[in-house]
Order: C-alpha cells, then structure tokens, then sequence
C-alpha cells in the first residue's frame, strides 16, 4: 500500500539560484527562423520559441527529452530548435563552434524523420561539420555518414493492465522468492511501510543518504560506485529530483530502510536509483523494492517502467528487456569525419575497456566454477574492500 507523504512546492529550472548560471551561455543573435519547405522543417536560430519545450514530454513520454532534464542533468541551455511536421517534432539543440548537440535523448524517430533533422540542421548551420544525436534503431538504416560513440541498454518493463497478470508473468522461482521475503520481513518486522514523498529542497538530502548506503554495500564487496567515480552526479541528480521527481521511502520499525528515486513522464514510469539500508541485505530488500514499485507502477496506470542501466540480472528476473539507444554523430559530409580524429581515438579506447570488462567478467565466472572458486572470489572481495578503506 502506497502512503502519500507531504508534498514540497517543487520550483523550475530557473527559480533555483545558479543551476542555469552553471552553464554559461553565450550571447544571443538576434531571433531567426529558417524554413524548408522540401523537408517540411523550420529551424530556430539562437533562441526556443516560448511554450515550445512543454510540447516535449506529450511528444516523447521520455525523461530525457524534457526541458528539466537538459537543464538540471546534462546542464545544458538549448539556443536553438528544429521542428518537423506531419508528423510533429521538436527538437532542442545546443550549437557551439562546428558542433550540435541534440538534447532530446531516448525519443522515438524514425530513420528518414532523423535525416531530415540533420538535413534541416545543416542547412540552417553551415558552419556544422557534425552533429550528435540518439538513435533508437539501428544506425545503418540512417543514410547519412555516421560514427558510433556508444550504446546503452536501458532495462524496460511493458506493463500489463494488473497486479495479478504481471505477477503470473514471472517466473516460477520468481514468484516463490518474492514470496518467501515477503512472509520473511514479515515476520521479522512489526511494521513495514510505503510512503511516496516530493522532496523538494529536501532533495539533496535524500540523495545524500541514498549515496552513503549505496557506498557501503559497494566497499563490502571490494567495488566502487559510479556515484564516486563522478563527483558531480549527486548535485545533478539533486537537482532533477528537486524539479521534478518522487521518492518512494520504505520505513521499517519507523526507520528509514529503503529509498527508490522515481519520476512520470506520460505513461512511463522512471526508476532512477534504489537503495536500502546494507542491515536488511538478508531480505533481498532491493529485490523486493522493486516488486513493490512495479506493482504502483501498474495500479497508477503506467504503459511501461524504465529502470535505466545497472543490475540486469536482477531487473530480467523481474520482467525487464533491454532496449538499446545508440549515440551518434553525424557529419555534413565524409571528409567532415577528418575534422574530430580525436573523438575517433576517444571511441577506440571505450572499445577496448569494454572488451577488457568483459573478458574479465568471463574470467571471474569461470574461476568461481572452478574449485575453491568461491572461496578465492571471497577472499579477493575482502582484500578490495580492506584496500578501499585505506583509501578513505
């Protein structure tokens, strides 16, 4: 059962001091507008039309394609836009130099409505030799010259219409272990709660608090978070959370035991991090969190949960699929591509840590089958962790 808290005034964007200040923007031309009849496209030069970026998420359904998250995550101020009809688009870019960053992310386009974006982009800009955007199909099928920089998989749940329809579509095993936790916490607990809060100025704090168990988990088994890896990702994610998300909070005995960061962009729902407290480990809280936060996610009418990266094995177990965005850049032309050999260099290189990553990960699986493979993977964890420690 869901428990609404207090709800915090949220405020935009710019009623937080500094969060625009934090990107420097540069002077503005003076407002123009381009329009291409063969591509049926407008391009706005140096300024977004007023009311234009709230179109955003009745368009996409898609967290990072809102104004909010362009200005509290990636920390970056549009100065431009590209619009398509029939059928409608709107696109927010940001142009410095010989470069265009398209802010919308994880938005559905197809191919040919893509090439007209760029087309429409590089007319408009003729000093562009590229442009980076996602992509939600396969980059070959964009007739244009490219270069992928990366790919994500995001674990996504479709939804069904009920509780009971998603719980039968899980596995048996599945099905038994959320169970047996369940009755588990239960009969540890005199009183286990759900509540969802808007933090608001309280934000930071939460987060705060969700960092520090996230760490400690981490440290006990000799791995460091993302969280410590980038410095600066508690203040945006703060941020964000302050604009525009929830906090579902689940209390134990009174105390705070869990937190889940969410946000609702049209029918999706957003898990954007969880954690709990590393006492409650023993009941697989995290996994039974996550059940839970389906389940609202169902009775509050969602078509879909996106539950971002990270713990796939888990999110599989509970009905998730990856769904694969491509990160691109497009160039005017071929000869375009010799203009950034550094960004061709930058790719190498994730190309080779990720194939290390994996062969690594390959090499660990196959250790832990082997005998005493267990007990040597226990014993590495203990040294990473006691290492870890030092360090702080």
């Amino acid at each position: 059962m869901v428990v609404m808290g207090e709800t915090a005034q949220l405020r935009t964007a710019r009623e937080i001091p500094g969060l625009i200040a934090a990107t420097p923007r540069p002077a503005r031309p003076d407002p123009a507008v381009l329009r291409f009849a063969d591509l049926d496209s407008s391009v706005h030069l140096g300024n977004v039309p007023d009311g234009l970026a709230d179109e955003l998420p009745g368009l996409y359904d898609s967290l990072f394609s809102t104004l909010d998250w362009f200005l509290a995550y990636d920390r970056l101020a549009p100065n431009g836009a590209c619009i398509l009809e029939d059928p409608r688009h709107v696109i927010l870019y940001r142009h410095e130099g010989d470069n265009v960053d398209v802010l919308n992310k994880v938005f559905c386009c197809p191919p040919l409505e893509c090439e007209r974006i760029c087309r429409s982009i590089f007319r408009a800009l003729p000093q562009a030799r590229r442009i980076h955007m996602d992509v939600m199909f396969e980059p070959e099928r964009l007739r244009l010259p490219k270069r992928v920089l990366c790919r994500m998989d995001r674990m996504v749940i479709d939804l069904p219409g009920s509780v009971e329809e998603y719980r039968r579509s899980l596995g048996k095993s599945t099905r038994r272990n959320v169970h047996r936790y369940q009755n588990l916490l239960d009969r540890s607990f005199a009183d286990v709660r759900t509540r969802v809060i808007r933090p608001g100025p309280d934000s930071r704090a939460v987060v705060d608090r969700l960092v520090r168990w996230k760490i400690q988990r981490f440290r006990a088994k000799g791995q460091v978070t993302y969280w410590e890896r980038s410095p600066d990702l508690v203040e945006r994610v703060s941020g964000l959370l302050e604009l525009c998300g929830s906090v579902r909070v689940t209390t134990i005995d009174g105390a705070e035991a869990a937190l889940d960061v969410c946000f609702r962009v049209g029918d999706t729902a957003y898990v954007y991090e969880s954690a709990h407290d590393p006492r409650f480990d023993e009941f697989s809280l995290g996994f039974l969190t996550f059940y839970w936060l389906v389940a609202d996610a169902i009775e509050s009418g969602a078509k879909r949960l996106d539950a971002l990266e990270g713990s796939r094995a888990s999110k599989a177990l509970l009905g998730a699929q990856p769904v694969r965005t491509t990160t691109l850049s497009v160039f005017r032309s071929r000869s375009s591509r010799l203009w950034s050999p550094g960004e061709e260099v930058r790719v190498a290189k994730r190309r080779l840590t990720l194939t290390l990553q994996r062969w690594r990960r390959a090499v660990t699986r196959g250790v832990r089958r082997g005998p005493g493979g267990e007990a040597l993977a226990r014993r590495v964890q203990r040294r990473r962790a006691v290492r870890l420690k030092a360090r702080t």
